[in-house]
């Protein structure tokens, strides 16, 4: 039978019960669930540290024989059971902390486990006062038996990801009873060949050491090809669709008439750069071609990406069909509806608009618009998905901030298409390395605009105190121009001594900026109050605009020269990137000011990083390097696959050889394609696949 329909509940030490929990907190079910759940790290435990040489404030293992045990409380529910123990070199304390209830003797298995004459390994952190030397234990091992068979000491040891309902203990047991009794069941369904090309081990011994090591090269051994298999099945499917998508047609054709196009780029109130020009021939390309456009649109803050995509719904429009702009949030399909209108005033187009936050009576009005054909532009959000909105003849699909929506919204806006196959166009302002974009985009064609419009200065970016900052705004305002103040929060929170944006622009009013008017806008506010006070700060009605993250993306105020972000060092790269990209929108100097204390090496650098360049893909790179992909985009509804345990960051060699591969397998190989793409459970492939079948 295969282990994908073996239950967990059958492994000596599980059951029904505990098969219940594993399926709930670690989503592990099946034995191959189990064996696929990997460490998050591995502690060198083969080596024990003397007791002569435990430094406070370390955490390493010890091996000793207990001399003597004792127990003491420590308060009324607290306990410590405490265990003198002994090598060649010295005598060190070992101590357990435990909750207690009277009702229950949580130092029982303590007890029975640890007698005087035992030989044990501990592991824990060091303390020492003047008279000796103690580990706080956090795990343990007594010797019973041959120590070649010990696996939480004497060993490098899994340290997995847990929740409370389980230890780590109880998680190698299981598995290592598991690989004892499964690890036969597995078969090799990669080709030798590749396996010998790329210096890959077999699937069984990468499995059997990702878990229990001998050395850190098996570890390492063992990730390589883990990580080669996730990728390989990505590569697979990603090539799998790209050669599926080349016999797609459409049932559709745009005529480019320029009789709506002619006339918005004379009436732009400034120059398309080359690299808009050039994106703009390379999508209009795709329109006019026979196979469906599958493209992506990236662009650093600033770049001109909307009016790159207005160009292509403009082609759409004027060959007698709709185009849409989904946003991921009301403020930016609100900036999008502004801009828009605004590029289009003198044009006979007319713009819908539908948000989740509408009266009955507006959204009613705006669906009959879109039904009818009358609106022949319509910019949204999620609320463009409900059953109830139809399109006339819908052929373009705008995803704007594409990450933030998943294949299922995709799946189905593509089927609110009249069409079998439309186009779609996503655009990101977060640049995507290039790793990034061959591993997740390799199936779509990518337009990358570098190019900033022609007259921007670069921001600079200082780090200052709250008094200096306010001083430097101050200073701003008196010249004219105008300044956000960025906060983490809404309002103050008992857990996070952090300040609120409610709370500091009531402050800021009657003290630092007494002399100038003031405005607040966040997330919770309805969209006419927000909408009140961004026209209210474009139309210089305030001189400052305190906020929230909420006006990270979309908000176009020219005469703002100044973004001063409270708390720095609790953002991302990519988050702050995008704050600081609110101002410089102008041939005005313009300035982004940091106020923190970072205190961890990867909050420094962060703010290093953001000093020293203003290249959104250099910053991306960065922020790839430093989180990991899968917080990279800073939210998880992105649908994005998760490798459990390739990072892109890092495995660029090994993403290399499973392109190779899969290419080389699509082409020459099909058996073996069909078989290993039979064989994975990729769930966002799958619908990416129903996508292109929608």
């Amino acid at each position: 039978m295969s282990i994908e329909n073996i239950s967990v509940q059958y492994i000596k030490g599980v059951g029904e019960k505990t098969a219940q929990k594993l399926s709930h907190h670690l989503k592990i079910k099946s034995v191959k669930d189990l064996l696929y759940y990997f460490p998050r790290e591995w502690e060198d435990r083969a080596n024990p540290t003397k007791i002569s040489e435990l430094k406070p404030g370390e955490k390493t293992t010890v091996r000793g024989k207990v001399e003597n045990v004792s127990t003491e409380w420590r308060g009324r529910y607290i306990v410590a059971f405490r265990a003198k123990i002994s090598d060649f070199s010295g005598t060190a304390n070992a101590v357990w902390i435990r909750r207690h209830t009277r009702s229950y003797d949580v130092l029982g298995t303590l007890k029975k486990e640890i007698i005087v004459g035992c030989d044990i390994f501990v592991t824990g952190t060091v303390s020492s006062d003047l008279w000796e030397k103690t580990v706080s234990v956090q795990e343990y091992e007594v010797i019973t038996g041959d120590e070649k068979n010990l696996i939480n000491a004497n060993r490098i040891v899994p340290v997995y990801p847990l929740t409370e309902k389980f230890t780590n203990k109880f998680l190698r047991t299981i598995i290592k009873r598991s690989i004892e009794k499964y690890i036969g069941n597995f078969s090799e369904i990669i080709p030798e060949k590749y396996l010998k090309k790329y210096g890959l081990v077999d699937i069984k011994s990468a499995v059997q050491n990702i878990h229990f090591p001998e050395t850190f090269t098996d570890r390492d051994k063992a990730k390589n090809r883990l990580a080669y298999d996730e990728f390989l099945d990505f590569q697979l499917k990603l090539e799998f669709l790209k050669q599926k998508r080349k016999y797609e047609k459409k049932e559709f054709k745009y005529t480019l008439t320029k009789k709506l196009l002619t006339p918005f780029k004379m009436n732009l109130p400034f120059e398309l750069t080359a690299a808009q020009k050039n994106v703009i021939n390379e999508i209009f390309d795709d329109m006019q071609s026979q196979k469906p456009m599958n493209r992506l649109l990236q662009g650093d803050v600033g770049s001109g990406k909307t009016v790159v995509a207005l160009s292509s719904m403009l082609l759409a429009v004027e060959s007698g069909f709709q185009a849409v702009i989904l946003s991921p949030t009301e403020i930016l399909a609100e900036q999008h509806f502004y801009t828009i209108q605004k590029l289009l005033k003198k044009l006979d187009i007319k713009v819908g608009f539908i948000v989740g936050q509408m009266s009955r009576k507006e959204k009613k009005a705006g669906k009959q618009k879109i039904a009818d054909g009358t609106a022949n532009i319509i910019i949204g959000t999620h609320a463009l998905l409900e059953e109830d909105i139809k399109f006339k003849n819908l052929s373009l699909v705008v995803i704007d901030e594409q990450h933030r929506f998943g294949v299922e919204q995709r799946l189905k806006m593509r089927k609110k298409t009249k069409f079998k196959n439309a186009d779609f166009l996503l655009m990101s302002a977060t640049p995507i390395p290039r790793t990034l974009g061959l591993t997740l985009y390799g199936d779509m064609d990518i337009s990358t605009i570098k190019e900033l419009p022609p007259g921007r200065i670069p921001i600079k970016t200082l780090e200052m105190s709250d008094k200096n900052a306010y001083n430097f705004v101050r200073e701003k305002i008196v010249r004219g121009e105008q300044a956000f103040i960025v906060y983490p929060l809404v309002d103050e929170s008992e857990k996070l001594q952090l300040k609120s944006a409610i709370k500091e622009a009531e402050k800021l009013k009657n003290t630092e900026f007494k002399d100038f008017s003031v405005g607040l806008i966040y997330g919770r506010m309805k969209p006419e109050e927000k909408d009140k006070v961004m026209s209210d700060f474009a139309k210089k009605k305030y001189q400052i605009l305190i906020s929230t993250t909420v006006i990270e993306s979309g908000i176009d105020i020219t005469n703002a020269t100044v973004m001063v972000i409270e708390h720095a060092e609790r953002y991302g790269l990519s988050t702050l990137h995008q704050l600081r990209g609110r101002v410089g929108r102008s041939d005005k100097e313009s300035y982004c000011i940091l106020i923190g204390d970072a205190k961890t090496e990867n909050a420094k650098k962060r703010l290093e990083v953001l000093t020293k360049t203003n290249d959104g893909f250099k910053i991306a790179e960065e922020d790839l390097k430093l989180r990991g992909y899968g917080e990279f985009f800073g939210t998880r509804q992105s649908g994005l696959t998760e490798f459990k345990i390739g990072d892109i960051a890092s495995d660029w060699e090994i993403i290399s050889s499973a392109k190779e591969t899969a290419n080389d397998i699509i082409r020459n190989d099909p058996d073996t394609a069909n078989l290993l793409l039979s064989k994975s459970k990729n769930e966002f492939l799958k619908k990416d696949m129903e996508l292109s079948e929608a």
